[in-house]
């Protein structure tokens, strides 16, 4: 079974992206633009202190009639942040996102931040996990049939 490890491993580039909590929310949309993603790490001093999502900015900035370029994003970010360690299996990823309705965890290894994974890169590490299984089942049950 795939671990966050895993996920890690496979993202190409792996860079991490990640934003003061000082600085605009419009410049963490503009930066989730640049570089095509809906969440982005805010880190203080190398310490993970949050995480701005789409979401978030929707609710914390558009519903309350707030202008991006006046908010900071320490009033916009999550400062309460669910994280996994790399060693986590990607099922146990799966169960945490849908039962806490989050779709980003950050990694960490200790104390350290490692990288974020999504909703989208769990599901596509368990459909590739069950695909295997999947065929490590089709080559038994065929070679079963012929006596192989």
């Amino acid at each position: 079974m795939a671990t966050v490890q895993t996920i890690l491993d496979q993202k190409i580039p792996r860079v991490l992206i990640s934003i003061s909590p000082d600085a605009t929310t419009l410049e963490a949309l503009q930066m989730m633009e640049k570089h095509d993603v809906g969440a982005i790490v805010v880190m203080h001093e190398n310490k993970l202190v949050g995480l701005i999502t789409e979401r978030e900015y929707a609710r914390k900035v558009i519903l309350k009639g707030k202008a991006s370029r006046d908010t900071p994003v320490s009033e916009t970010m999550i400062d309460k942040l669910l994280v996994v360690s790399k060693e986590m299996t990607t099922r146990d990823c799966m169960h945490l996102m849908t039962e806490k309705r989050i779709r980003y965890l950050p990694v960490m290894n200790g104390d350290e931040f490692i990288g974020i994974i999504s909703i989208g890169d769990v599901l596509k590490a368990v459909m590739e996990d069950q695909e295997a299984n999947i065929e490590h089942l089709e080559r038994y049950i065929t070679s079963s049939e012929y006596g192989m």
